[in-house]
């Protein structure tokens, strides 16, 4: 009797497994299958997510690559226009040097400007090496990006020249005229707007006193120049003193 008890529970258990346990795993299968299907727009909205902050980064790379390039190449200009300067201002009167210049777009940066600026004190030429007490400098500027009236000195682009402070710049007649300010009109100049401290371009002291001297061209109707460069003589005080004239047109 005991052996036909065992016998019927064990066919018993063997119907359950039969029945139940491909119950339970078909349940299983259900939930699994509803949790994923659940998940899988979340995953598919974190991976959009992630492939377009992947773009944005390398775009900004690539641009900033970019940039670099051409603040690079106006560097190149600006120490072939130092190089000319420098052999005119060595030569004697009569020596010529004819520049090609073009006035960059580098990213942001829509270069509209060239100046050409003596600084008379030691804390304005802290970009040129071995200064003694002034500076002159070749000066890209850029507009503002947003806002019209504002423009900053390109720094990374800006070259030394190593002349003596007493050579005078000058237009010549028939160029396009330079201004005497680090603003592209004299009249009405805000040296804030060209990132210049009232200060540095003190047009209120007398001109022995002054910080800075300034000739300015401007690129806002003209991107490309061809600059010729003059060397002159003057007399100022009974004295000879050596000039540069700069005599820019279209290029």
């Amino acid at each position: 009797m005991q052996k036909w008890v065992r016998h019927f529970c064990s066919y018993r258990n063997r119907q359950a497994d039969f029945y139940i346990k491909p119950l339970l795993l078909n349940c299983l299968m259900r939930s699994v299958r509803g949790k994923s299907q659940v998940s899988a727009p979340i995953e598919l909205f974190v991976a959009v997510i992630i492939l377009a902050m992947s773009l944005a980064l390398g775009l900004k790379v690539i641009g900033d690559v970019e940039e670099g390039k051409c603040v690079a190449t106006l560097k190149t200009q600006t120490q072939q226009l130092k190089n000319a300067m420098l052999y005119v201002a060595l030569g004697s009167p009569g020596t010529t040097r004819t520049i090609y210049f073009t006035l960059p777009t580098c990213g942001t940066k829509k270069v509209d400007g060239l100046q050409f600026v003596l600084y008379l004190a030691p804390e304005y030429c802290r970009l040129c090496q071995g200064n003694y007490g002034y500076c002159w400098q070749v000066v890209p500027v850029s507009r503002e990006s947003g806002n019209l009236n504002r423009h900053n000195q390109v720094s990374d682009a800006i070259s030394c020249v190593s002349m003596a402070g007493d050579v005078q710049i000058k237009e010549c007649a028939g160029g396009i005229p330079l201004s005497n300010a680090p603003c592209f009109e004299e009249s009405g100049c805000n040296p804030t707007d060209f990132g210049i401290t009232k200060g540095v371009w003190n047009t209120g002291a007398p001109e022995s006193e002054r910080l800075s001297k300034w000739k300015t061209l401007s690129g806002v109707n003209t991107r490309s120049f061809k600059i010729k460069l003059t060397k002159t003589t003057e007399l100022a005080g009974g004295a000879e003193r050596g000039s540069i004239e700069i005599c820019a047109e279209k290029g």
